[in-house]
């Protein structure tokens, strides 16, 4: 869309929108950096309160993913408060406020639209040293492939809006989506990690692409790619989003794989307020899992990056 829009910007633009990358970076000083992002989307749970927990950490997660530390943010709202009780509206603040409190970041305020289609979400600076960016390329082969959520989110999602879902089952996706991925980040920044981004829209696949892009390649091992136990049966009596379909006819090129089976399309689904994906020096691979019980951070190792075929994404 952007393509004949001459993009204004200046010196100072470390990352700006050419790379595809989680978040902008704009240089203050020679050791401070803004990281700036935003994201909203409508509902994906009944509850407004879980709701804006949600909306909240996924658009704190792209912060993370640069490897900064979030210190500020807006709030995005759409609204109608002739179609819905102002309740919804303060419950869905109230999440979103809390899930804020808990990542230590300050709340400034925000911008309202009286629309009848309800949306949340928000606008989060933070900061960053301007050479410890972490950029979505820079992964070496024999790098470590870490992700830090199950997959799923997009099929249970999907499961949720077709009154399938059981309690106990949405109530273990909604505390796995409001999870901040603020101590994967640290985790992250304890070791020499190579690059990083998070997992959103575009799937496990998408943003592996966006890692090796042309340069390398990337063996994802089905057998340890985690996921929600109910997205197996749910996939194969068909609740997967349109998101999966789009993302696996734009990707499916990319992929090399013996059989298109539950693995297969599980790549594809896309996430809301997903893990963090990293490549990891092997080396460092100990004092990953050693920090990552210090703080308590769920992760799987589910591949490695590798120099040929170049491009590709093997599922093996």
């Amino acid at each position: 869309m952007l393509c004949g829009i001459d993009i204004p910007a200046d010196e100072n633009v470390i990352v700006g929108i050419e790379g595809f990358e989680d978040a902008g970076v704009y240089k203050i000083t020679d050791e401070i950096a803004l990281v700036q992002t935003i994201d909203f989307f409508t509902p994906l749970v009944d509850d407004p309160y879980w709701f804006g927990q949600i909306a909240a950490a996924n658009a704190l997660s792209d912060i993370y993913a640069m490897g900064a530390v979030p210190k500020t943010a807006l709030n995005m709202v759409c609204f109608s408060p002739k179609r819905f009780d102002i309740k919804i509206l303060k419950e869905i603040i109230r999440g979103g406020a809390d899930k804020i409190r808990e990542a230590g970041v300050s709340l400034l305020g925000g911008h309202s639209v009286d629309d009848e289609e309800i949306k949340y979400g928000l606008s989060v600076t933070g900061i960053v040293h301007p050479d410890k960016i972490m950029l979505n390329e820079g992964a070496l082969p024999g790098d470590v492939l870490i992700l830090t959520k199950p997959l799923g989110i997009g099929i249970l999602s999907t499961a949720i809006k077709g009154k399938t879902l059981n309690e106990e089952a949405m109530n273990n996706l909604v505390s796995v989506m409001a999870r901040l991925n603020k101590g994967a980040s640290e985790v992250m920044l304890s070791v020499r990690t190579h690059a990083a981004t998070d997992v959103t829209g575009f799937g496990l696949a998408g943003h592996l692409k966006e890692m090796i892009k042309e340069t390398l390649g990337v063996e994802i091992y089905r057998e340890k790619l985690p996921y929600f136990r109910e997205a197996v049966e749910l996939a194969s009596t068909g609740f997967l989003p349109g998101g999966l379909y789009r993302n696996r006819n734009f990707y499916r090129e990319h992929i090399i794989s013996s059989q298109e089976d539950f693995f297969y399309d599980i790549i594809f689904d896309p996430q809301t307020s997903g893990g963090l994906l990293m490549a990891v020096d092997p080396e460092d691979m100990k004092k990953f899992a050693d920090k990552a019980v210090q703080l308590n951070v769920e992760y799987w190792a589910i591949g490695k990056f590798v120099a040929d075929p170049k491009g590709k994404i093997t599922l093996v």
